[in-house]
């Protein structure tokens, strides 16, 4: 088995990542890296989307691509490759241009001011598609909330510096709240 480097989520070892066989979270080396690359569809659907024509299926794939790799969530490679090649069709679909994937070992090697920002932002949109999947599932969408998904992957594709992407720290968590209140209404109303 291949060994592994895994940093995608607050679990990891020691806060640098898991490596070696298997991480904290029981996830193999090959299911990180199945993972990794769904993100970097995602960060590429981002990427196309910014100048084509999404729809709520694109949302979904979105959506559902985010909450897949939310910690102990799904370490089924199969259903990851599945989502994957959806996710690329789509991209496909929404627009003509070739739009390629990220490759998420530029984030993991990136500065650490840099990587951390870009972390914290990802980690929290994961959490949040698990409350918009959640509210989705009961018939329930904000657009706001799902733009935001778009904007904060586009941006974790791009060089980023301290002063662009603090603020999209603190824009994560003021979406998180809406998606939260999102939620509660979907499941008060």
């Amino acid at each position: 088995m291949n060994e592994m480097f895994c940093f995608q989520c607050q679990q990891t070892a020691h806060n640098t990542g898991c490596e070696g066989k298997t991480g904290v979270c029981g996830k193999k080396s090959d299911t990180a890296g199945y993972q990794d690359e769904l993100i970097g569809a995602l960060i590429g659907l981002a990427r196309a989307a910014k100048s084509g024509n999404k729809s709520d299926k694109t949302d979904k794939l979105m959506i559902d691509g985010l909450f897949t790799t939310v910690t102990n969530v799904n370490f089924n490679n199969v259903t990851i490759k599945k989502l994957k090649t959806e996710i690329e069709n789509e991209k496909n679909r929404i627009n003509s241009q070739k739009y390629d994937d990220y490759d998420m070992k530029n984030l993991w090697d990136d500065n650490v001011d840099i990587r951390s920002l870009k972390s914290l932002i990802l980690f929290g949109i994961k959490g949040m598609a698990a409350y918009a999947s959640h509210a989705f599932a009961l018939g329930y969408k904000d657009d706001e909330v799902n733009d935001f998904f778009y904007t904060a992957l586009y941006e974790i594709g791009e060089k980023g510096s301290v002063d662009t992407l603090l603020p999209l720290v603190l824009k994560t968590g003021e979406i998180n709240l809406k998606c939260l209140e999102l939620l509660d209404k979907a499941n008060t109303e």
